[in-house]
């Protein structure tokens, strides 16, 4: 069965070779509307920011920075491991 959410997407990059890119995808916080995701970040942006960077950094081991954060409309199919992005929109972009 396919269920359609929102979730944050963040793309980081490493900090030595900045062309190299990972995808995080939030599965543990969801939301029913861009608004509600947007709202979500207004209030807990710095906190989500440093956390996404802590936690890439645990995973693969490196320096990270993030490239963007979005609030992302995905369709989930429990047979995929990534979900199909529908739509995103930006609430953080490096400068």
């Amino acid at each position: 069965m396919n269920m359609m959410t929102v979730i944050f997407l963040a793309t980081l990059f490493y900090v030595q070779t900045p062309e190299v890119k990972e995808n995080l995808y939030s599965w543990q916080i969801q939301f029913s509307s861009y608004e509600q995701c947007e709202q979500f970040f207004d209030v807990y942006g710095d906190k989500l920011l440093n956390g996404v960077v802590n936690h890439g950094k645990m995973v693969y081991g490196q320096d990270l920075g993030v490239e963007y954060l979005a609030c992302a409309e995905v369709k989930i199919d429990p047979t995929q491991q990534r979900p199909q992005i529908v739509g995103q929109k930006v609430v953080y972009e490096k400068q």
